[in-house]
């Protein structure tokens, strides 16, 4: 179970929230992935992070299943992408370094298991 949701808030964030809020906290300034330090610190940092955005992604999804209209889905994805970087900063780390350890855990699985494992700890 904690696995995916892992998965999932991975994807979540980085494939459907990741590049409009990194655009929308650099004025849409290309993207380049930093290099972060996996230290169990940030690691912790992210775990937290990460089940906040879980949270915030069963949330919403509630909200867009009686969605009809474009411009309503719009909207309720903006507040989503909000609360996700409100997420993300009060766990102390920036957008861009949540993004550049979503996207490392997803080619690597020995760093996924060290944030499962620190999920599991929580």
């Amino acid at each position: 179970m904690k696995k995916n949701t892992i998965a999932l808030c991975i994807a979540a964030l980085s494939l459907s929230a990741t590049a409009g809020m990194v655009n929308a906290n650099q004025n849409a300034a290309p993207t380049q992935q930093q290099s972060v330090e996996m230290t169990d610190a940030k690691l912790l940092k992210f775990s937290i992070a990460m089940d906040s955005i879980s949270q915030i992604n069963t949330k919403y999804e509630a909200k867009f299943q009686g969605v009809e209209d474009a411009e309503q889905a719009q909207k309720i994805q903006q507040q989503a992408q909000s609360e996700m970087v409100e997420a993300v900063e009060s766990a102390g780390l920036s957008v861009a370094e949540y993004s550049t350890i979503a996207q490392q855990a997803q080619q690597d699985e020995q760093l996924r298991e060290r944030i499962l494992n620190m999920s599991r700890a929580e």
